[in-house]
């Protein structure tokens, strides 16, 4: 029973943690005005009974009181036999009860032994009554008012010994109905509930006003804040009047700015990063470059010097031309793909064959490939195409395969696959190398971290790398041994 009791407890704390702070302050405020409401009509009510009560006590106390001074003259009168035994009595009590100056029950004499003496009813002389109520009024030597019930409503015996000094000649018994005053009292308890209900619909009234001045400005902010969580910044709050939530909403709109200035900020510096990492990729394959710049330069200057020898021979002049033609070709080529790869690229994505970037970007590095014996082996498949800058695809492929091969300096195997399941594209760089350290798996992604001598890496390859699969949705994961190579897998959603 008791864990009943306590899931039932949890489960509306539960449901008052869901709600929203202009709900719960309109709920608690009217929970709290309800509360007060009832209490103070109830105190007004209680107060109101006692008053009606009192004073009813009060009249049928000065009621008994003031007629027992004649009822005793009477009783002195008929005992010296100066009037007629119970004539005068009869009349009088008879007189007073039509009055109806209160809501009289009865108005009746007793004597010592309860037997009634006179009675508003006539019917009720001689009999003998031993209630108790009687035997309480018999037993009093002062004025006793009892409370009792007559027909369903409550009522007042007020009882006054009929006595001088010691002499006692029996006693005054007034019934009084409150029937009147329960009536009374409904009328004020239904006036109270329509207060009540006014003041309920008045103070819920208010209550809304007041939740929308102070908590609406309040949740407007959190919304605002919550668009800003998702790199929205174009917002602003509408700032009125002078008060702390207008403070709030100034405090709020200058953040949002600072924010701005410092995203600008940053995407400079993220640009001059990755600029400088570009720069520093090409200043790494410098060899590679030279070597395919060299080659052709030492083929021309060759024909250059056999053309001056031989150089009237019309065939054998324009064999030659044609070989200084396509060296320059290929100088040019080289230059160019240098140039393309260099330059600060503006961001224009576009439908990018995989396999094609990967050859690209394997031209840059073969020098170094071959020079470190290793065998690359490009296995992407031929129509697999993604959505991307061509700069940053060809960026990515260029730093996993530059750390490849620095990983690799006895020769090895670099692979490249390229396949799509389901709904994502996939690719995976894999290397024969020295593998990475399993403490440094979790930091090699963070910005400036690299395990290189210094002067050979600037740690910012990886992070670039992160950075640019993460503006794609995409996801990069590493699985890598020490001393049995690393495999880099990069995750991309399908553009629908």
């Amino acid at each position: 029973m008791k864990t009943i009791k306590a899931s039932g407890i949890s489960k509306r704390f539960e449901f008052l943690s869901r709600l929203s702070l202009q709900h719960k302050f309109i709920l608690i405020t009217t929970a709290a005005i309800v509360i007060l409401m009832f209490i103070i009509g109830y105190l007004a009510v209680e107060r109101e009974r006692s008053i009606l009560y009192t004073e009813v006590e009060r009249e049928g106390r000065l009621l008994g009181e003031t007629l027992a001074i004649p009822i005793i003259n009477d009783l002195i009168y008929e005992k010296l036999g100066l009037v007629e035994e119970g004539g005068l009595l009869d009349n009088y009590i008879l007189e007073i009860f039509n009055r109806q100056d209160v809501n009289l029950l009865y108005i009746a004499i007793i004597d010592e032994d309860g037997r009634v003496m006179s009675h508003n009813d006539i019917t009720n002389y001689g009999k003998v009554y031993t209630d108790p109520l009687t035997i309480n009024a018999l037993k009093a030597d002062n004025t006793k008012v009892q409370h009792f019930s007559h027909d369903g409503h409550k009522a007042l015996d007020v009882s006054v010994p009929l006595s001088i000094g010691k002499k006692r000649w029996g006693t005054l018994v007034v019934g009084i109905s409150l029937k009147k005053v329960e009536r009374e009292i409904i009328a004020t308890v239904k006036k109270i509930v329509f207060l009540t209900i006014f003041f309920l619909a008045a103070g819920f009234g208010i209550i809304l006003l007041l939740s929308r001045r102070f908590i609406s400005p309040i949740t407007l902010l959190a919304a605002m804040m919550e668009k800003t969580g998702g790199g929205y910044l174009d917002v602003k709050v509408d700032v009125k009047g002078y008060d702390e939530l207008a403070l709030l909403g100034e405090r709020f709109n200058s953040m949002i700015e600072r924010i701005k200035q410092a995203n600008e900020e940053l995407k400079k510096t993220h640009e001059k990063l990755v600029q400088s990492e570009k720069l520093a990729s090409i200043g790494i394959l410098a060899a590679g470059v030279a070597h395919e710049i060299n080659n052709p330069l030492g083929g021309l200057f060759n024909c250059l010097r056999i053309l001056k020898q031989k150089g009237e021979d019309p065939e054998f002049r324009a064999k030659y031309l044609g070989l200084i033609n396509e060296g320059l070709d290929r100088i040019e080529s080289t230059v160019s793909k240098l140039l393309w790869m260099a330059r600060k690229n503006e961001h224009k994505p576009a439908q990018v064959n995989i396999r094609n970037v990967v050859n690209d970007v394997y031209s840059f590095v073969e020098y170094k490939v071959r020079k470190s014996r290793i065998n690359f082996i490009n296995e992407a498949d031929d129509n697999l195409n993604i959505f991307i800058d061509p700069h940053d695809l060809q960026q990515v492929a260029l730093n996993l395969f530059i750390n490849a091969i620095q990983a690799m300096e006895k020769g090895g195997s670099l692979r490249v696959r390229g396949c799509r399941e389901d709904s994502k594209i996939k690719i995976e760089v894999r290397d024969t190398g020295c593998g990475i350290a399993h403490e440094n798996i979790g930091r090699i992604f963070d910005p400036f971290f690299t395990t290189k001598p210094p002067g050979e890496g600037t740690g910012l390859g990886l992070w670039l790398t992160y950075e640019i699969i993460r503006n794609y949705n995409g996801e990069i994961s590493v699985e890598s041994e020490a001393g049995k190579g690393s495999t880099f897998t990069l995750s991309f959603p399908v553009e629908k």
